[in-house]
């Protein structure tokens, strides 16, 4: 009997002590965020935690027609001339300037536009580089800077929740001596501006 008893109060005791590991470790889930453990480790190889993305900074996609080539001025110089899409985070509100090259039909020729990001997109956490902002160059945008026009492209966010947010891949002129900027701004909230028409580096913009 004496031994039996000890046996009972033995696995009593065990229950307490799971049940007792299981609120702790359930109090300290709840107290903090998720990723918190994981964000004491020492860092992996491979892309940049998300969590560590300054809220200045929005990723961006930069797509052109096929064959052309893009790079972005950095403080060490040009990067490589790569095929789109080029990806990359850009600070909003700073102008960055682009050099196209490998232009269809357009051997030897190149233009040096610039890139303004306007405003950061508000995405579920930890997807922002899922959803970058989508710039595109279109081929007729090429053609008319290579001709000597000043092309200005600003990628909005329609406010109409009832469709589809307007894709880079769609786009329409505006009127003659309209202004690009204010009539997004009428249709949405404007996020990305595209200026197209330097055949050589401008100054620093």
């Amino acid at each position: 009997m004496p031994a039996t008893a000890a046996f009972a109060l033995a696995g009593v005791l065990g229950i307490s002590q799971a049940t007792f590991e299981a609120s702790a470790a359930d109090t300290f889930a709840d107290r903090t965020r998720p990723g918190a453990i994981g964000a004491l480790r020492r860092p992996q190889p491979g892309p940049r935690p998300e969590t560590e993305l300054p809220d200045a900074v929005q990723p961006v996609a930069i797509h052109g027609p096929a064959g052309m080539l893009i790079a972005v001025e950095t403080a060490d110089g040009w990067s490589p001339l790569r095929p789109g899409p080029l990806r990359m985070g850009l600070v909003v509100g700073q102008a960055y300037r682009l050099r196209l090259g490998g232009i269809p039909g357009r051997d030897g020729e190149e233009l040096f536009p610039t890139v303004r990001i306007l405003a950061r997109l508000t995405t579920p956490p930890g997807t922002a580089w899922r959803f970058p902002v989508e710039v595109a160059i279109d081929a007729d945008d090429l053609a008319a800077a290579l001709g000597g026009a000043h092309v200005r492209r600003v990628v909005y966010l329609a406010c109409d929740s009832s469709r589809p947010d307007v894709v880079a891949a769609k786009w329409f002129d505006v009127q003659p001596g309209g202004d690009a900027l204010d009539v997004a701004r009428t249709l949405g909230e404007p996020v990305a501006e595209l200026v197209i028409g330097n055949r050589l580096p401008a100054a620093n913009p």
